[in-house]
């Protein structure tokens, strides 16, 4: 690497993670640093949670009740959801109810069409097994996504249209991105 530029070295499409960097470092002494591929994507991209749902939380989940946060709010950021997954496993009595099932930002905020996706009579009739349902950013939700109010600084959360009757537990796959406001 002895008398080349940066710009004529060879390329690297590919780097593993404990690959090394040189950086410069400003927020003191101008000062060259290394750092791991690994180090420098931290916290960047896509993270993926599970959020476990027991038969209270289902039962109790209503929009202007107790909505399930997926991610919490953060100053100046937009939550933006990728897919979320929801399968939920039978454990009781059939499910009664015909509500529905809905995400988005902030159920107390949204009105019957602001949602970003929504799966509607959930578990209704279900008295074994599992149900899954996914979803994606080709949703056909409410009113053509459109959210009437700022979803800045919003958390993403998980809501019924009305009051499951329960009976059933629910495991949520929620990905996203945030970015800035």
């Amino acid at each position: 690497m002895a008398n080349k530029k940066i710009t004529e070295l060879t390329d690297l499409p590919s780097p593993a993670s404990d690959d090394v960097l040189a950086i410069v470092d400003v927020s003191g002494t101008a000062e060259t640093k290394k750092i791991t591929v690994a180090n420098l994507t931290a916290g960047a991209g896509t993270t993926t949670v599970k959020v476990s749902l027991s038969n209270a939380d289902v039962a109790a989940m209503k929009y202007n009740a107790t909505p399930i946060n997926l991610k919490a709010a953060e100053a100046s950021k937009i939550v933006m959801p990728i897919s979320v997954i929801c399968v939920a496993t039978y454990g009781a009595s059939a499910e009664g109810s015909s509500f529905d099932l809905r995400m988005g930002w902030d159920a107390a905020s949204s009105t019957i069409n602001d949602r970003w996706g929504e799966s509607r009579d959930w578990m209704g009739g279900v008295s074994s097994g599992t149900e899954t349902a996914c979803f994606g950013a080709n949703n056909s939700a409410g009113n053509s996504e459109k959210m009437t109010f700022s979803i800045t600084n919003k958390p993403f959360q998980i809501w019924s249209t009305g009051d499951f009757d329960g009976g059933w537990t629910m495991d949520v796959y929620f990905s996203y991105v945030m970015v800035d406001a």
